[in-house]
């Protein structure tokens, strides 16, 4: 009984950590003034950020990160997924609950080639520069955006455990071809068996055969699940030693290798060509750079959706495959604010690249277009002056006009896009003066008065 009791110890281990991150997550973002930094430091850790931060050459920290991770799975197995993954922290939770509520037993299913082609597709889809079908399967992108695919995956978690793991998954098919085999792993002690199939019924991932004595370590998510119920502790995990396991890994990371040196190769310019570019140019997220440089980088896991403190990024509606869900600056929704470079802090990829706040006030992210015609000063000959009151760097401002009345005047040359004309702006449907984004952000000049304080807009302002 010793050695079941001591698992059943480390998986209590195990669950704390998973369900604590999970909830950590969750908290976070629920008090995101409180929680800031945990939303910084947190998403960059998660396999699939790192894995598409490293292969769209994003920041440092997503290589180092990234191999780290690649390494310590080489060596333990897919520890992430049993300790990390907050998707499979949250499968976990809800098997949990089933199991308190209905005992219904796993089978054994084998691997087969056909795990790998949804999962493959995907990672292609993503390499070619078409990340929307990746971010919505990618365990980070999909928890955090929170769509209604999530509550398809919770049903096929309490119908078949955690096959999402094994069959959609995209950064669980390099963890897979990691992990298989790994240098350490869990063994059935084919001495002590009994073929009870204890462990075989509890398995999430159908990995473990009980009447074969075998179980399949490249699917083995470190759950603790069956180790933890064995009744003569048969199950124990330590170094796989044998020749063939060894020609298999070599084989295995090999190709691996292979795979992701192509990968990481392949230039962003041969992206940016796949599906073209809109007919309109979006307003872009501080740090975005390009369209091209978003869609190299971002997983649509929107938590810079999520942490803009003014509403103003927001997920893309354009049925437009370039455009599909990216997070794009709507300045109908909320302004980019003149000091906040929150965005780029938490952007776990390098789609968005952290800006200082003395480089994101001159940065250019589109320019204010006036519709002189449509003011409410020279169409209702009414008192305004909402764009100039709110325009942070003076680019907008009030000047005596043909109308007798002061009118908006543009300086382009100062214009950082920011939309904060637009949405003071009381004209609609259409306001008078609305901003366009970039093909490439800019750089504007220093404005020689600078209003550092970012304002705040009333549903009634500015009448």
């Amino acid at each position: 009984m010793k050695p079941k009791n001591r698992t059943r110890k480390y998986l209590f281990l195990r669950r704390f950590i998973a369900w604590g991150l999970l909830i950590l997550l969750l908290t976070a973002f629920h008090k995101l003034d409180t929680f800031h930094k945990i939303v910084q430091y947190l998403p960059k850790i998660q396999f699939g950020q790192t894995l598409a931060g490293f292969f769209s050459h994003g920041t440092a920290t997503a290589a180092v990160t990234f191999l780290t991770l690649a390494v310590l799975t080489v060596i333990f197995g897919r520890f992430f997924c049993g300790f990390i993954c907050p998707l499979g922290a949250f499968m976990d939770l809800s098997l949990f609950i089933r199991s308190k509520i209905k005992k219904r037993p796993f089978n054994f299913a084998p691997n087969r080639f056909y795990r790998l082609i949804v999962p493959a597709l995907l990672l292609i889809a993503f390499w070619v520069g078409f990340p929307f079908p990746f971010g919505y399967f990618e365990p980070y992108s999909l928890f955090v955006s929170g769509h209604a695919l999530l509550l398809i995956i919770v049903i096929l978690a309490v119908l078949k455990g955690r096959a999402f793991c094994d069959l959609l998954c995209p950064p669980g098919l390099v963890l897979k071809l990691l992990s298989g085999p790994s240098v350490f792993g869990f063994k059935l002690d084919q001495n002590t068996c009994l073929k009870c199939g204890a462990c075989q019924k509890v398995c999430p991932t159908s990995c473990v055969n009980a009447s074969e004595k075998t179980l399949e370590n490249s699917r083995c998510l470190l759950c603790l699940e069956c180790a933890a119920i064995c009744p003569n502790g048969s199950l124990n995990y330590g170094l796989i030693e044998s020749p063939q396991a060894g020609r298999r890994r070599f084989l295995k990371l090999a190709a691996t290798g292979t795979l992701a040196a192509g990968a990481y190769l392949t230039s962003d310019e041969l992206r940016a060509k796949t599906f073209g570019r809109p007919n309109f140019q979006p307003i872009l997220p501080p740090g975005a750079l390009s369209l091209a440089h978003l869609n190299a980088h971002c997983t649509l896991c929107h938590t810079c959706v999520s942490a803009c403190p003014n509403g103003a990024i927001q997920p893309s509606h354009s049925a437009l495959p370039v455009l599909m869900a990216k997070p794009l600056i709507e300045p109908y929704q909320g302004f980019c604010q003149y000091d906040c470079v929150v965005c780029g802090e938490v952007c776990p990829t390098g789609a968005l690249l952290p800006l200082s706040v003395e480089a994101k006030r001159l940065t250019r992210l589109g320019l204010a277009k006036l519709n002189r015609n449509e003011c409410v000063v020279v169409k209702n000959r009414t008192s305004c002056g909402a764009c100039a009151e709110l325009c942070p760097t003076g680019s907008v401002r009030m000047a005596p006009g043909p109308s007798g009345q002061d009118e908006p005047t543009m300086d382009t040359d100062y214009c950082i896009g920011c939309g904060a004309c637009q949405k003071a702006c009381p004209v609609r449907p259409v306001a008078a003066i609305v901003v366009e984004g970039l093909t490439f952000q800019q750089t504007a000049k220093t404005p020689k008065v600078i209003e550092t304080q970012d304002l705040t807009l009333t549903d009634d302002f500015p009448f």
